[in-house]
């Protein structure tokens, strides 16, 4: 590796180190014999500690730290690391003639461990003196030198084209290059690749550069999912917020709203049981919703919205309480159970005796969940949900959200003093049982 920012390290069993070209020889600050043998936490640690790609900070024999960016490699071999070092601070003076002379042996030792790419060309990258047979495995074919550059240029993406350009616009005017670009090989998906080079001069005073490529596509995919879910996360909390400004506002007027009161206070439940949905959202990501999170969340809303009501008792159901549920469903049922347990705080009767408590039970059998409400009191004269006879606007709006045969909804009356609502979730308002997601 003819370049003194850049060098590597061969790591076996034990984190100890096998190998070490001249110039990480020279990075860290040792003699190659000294550091063969010893094992990698004797002369730095590595942040973070489990990726492949970080930084390793140095400890100098005299107590001094230094920063280097490190790229692990995949190999061939188990057990068998390939750490490559560099730095991008100018260094002392190039080791010398025996230090390369370890460094062009250490070339060869890692061409054969490791599937990241190595070679050897002009500036320009159309004359490859050598190209290591790991290109097979990242391009999806052999390499033949005479086909350059287009045997390597045309699998990359397009849009990535102008990074390429500039990556050879900078080795040709004798600086150190390193890019990220996607190809697409003939025998699978599109790939990240992750390429650094260095520029230097042969015997013959010929330009030449030294550099290789890794694949990074897992590392990419990691942190574009971690990117993706923060920022999922920071939009349903600021929906959230948003729509708990609107409740707090609605909240607020309907104390002076006359005969209106009822109805502002019902939105106000509305919109809470919404922004509750993004609130699970916000501490989460988007997995799955399970029931007994909505469930829990929704009972906590309406207790605070109707605080001299009966109290709300929800009995977990083992294995049930578990069921997720489809993305696309969460925010109808949310207003669904919403409006059931709204309807239970403001029309049962207040009590404080076990007799006088609004309980949440959920049942499973052979079609799906039914998630049962009684409370204390009496439906109205007149009142029949199945015929939409007597039904409030709340209880509209929730019947407009049914999906029959999906989500199915009974109101009855089943002793002189208990209301019982019966809503049977199946299939896709719930997800079948071996999609369960655990809930510690």
């Amino acid at each position: 590796m003819q370049d003194r920012h850049y060098g590597c390290l061969l790591i076996g069993p034990g984190n100890r180190i096998l190998d070490a070209s001249g110039s990480a020889a020279h990075l860290l600050k040792r003699t190659g014999t000294i550091l063969v043998g010893q094992r990698l936490e004797a002369i730095g640690r590595r942040e973070p500690a489990a990726t492949a790609h970080g930084t390793f900070v140095v400890s100098g024999p005299e107590g001094d730290l230094r920063t280097l960016t490190c790229q692990q490699l995949p190999t061939e071999e188990p057990g068998l690391q390939v750490l490559v070092l560099r730095a991008d601070a100018p260094l002392a003076p190039e080791p010398g003639p025996a230090a390369w002379a370890g460094a062009e042996a250490f070339f060869h030792s890692i061409d054969r461990s490791t599937r990241a790419v190595l070679w050897v060309s002009d500036p320009a990258l159309e004359k490859f003196l050598y190209v290591s047979p790991a290109f097979r495995h990242l391009w999806g074919l052999p390499l033949n030198t005479g086909q350059a550059p287009g045997i390597w240029r045309d699998p990359v993406v397009e849009e990535d084209l102008p990074r390429v350009q500039a990556f050879i616009e900078a080795l040709k005017a004798g600086q150190i290059a390193e890019m990220e670009v996607r190809i697409r090989p003939q025998d699978g998906p599109v790939r990240w690749l992750w390429a650094h080079a260095c520029p230097w001069t042969d015997s013959q005073r010929q330009a030449r550069v030294t550099g290789l490529v890794a694949d990074i596509t897992t590392r990419r995919q990691e942190n574009g999912e971690a990117r993706w879910e923060a920022l999922l996360r920071e939009g349903h909390h600021r929906i959230k917020n948003s729509l708990q400004g609107l409740a707090a506002l609605l909240h607020r007027h309907a104390g002076s709203a006359g005969e209106q009161a009822a109805v502002l206070t019902e939105a106000v439940g509305q919109v809470r049981a919404i922004a509750a949905v993004h609130d699970l959202y916000s501490r989460q990501g988007q997995p799955p919703v399970t029931l007994a999170e909505l469930l829990d969340t929704l009972v906590k809303s309406v207790d605070g919205l109707y605080p001299e009501h009966s109290p709300i008792e929800r009995i977990p159901a083992s294995g049930i309480d578990n069921t997720a549920i489809p993305s696309s469903e969460v925010v109808p049922l949310a207003i669904i159970v919403n409006e059931l347990l709204t309807n239970a705080a403001k029309h049962g009767s207040p009590g404080t005796s076990p007799q006088d408590m609004i309980r949440v039970h959920t049942r499973a059998d052979e079609n799906g969940i039914s998630l049962r409400i009684d409370n204390p009191g009496s439906l109205p004269a007149g009142f029949d949900f199945d015929d939409r006879q007597g039904l409030g606007n709340g209880l509209q709006l929730m019947a407009a959200l049914l999906n029959p045969p999906h989500t199915d909804l009974s109101l009855r009356q089943v002793t002189p003093q208990t209301v019982s609502a019966t809503l049977h979730l199946a299939r896709p308002s719930i997800r079948p049982q071996h999609n369960l997601r655990h809930v510690p």
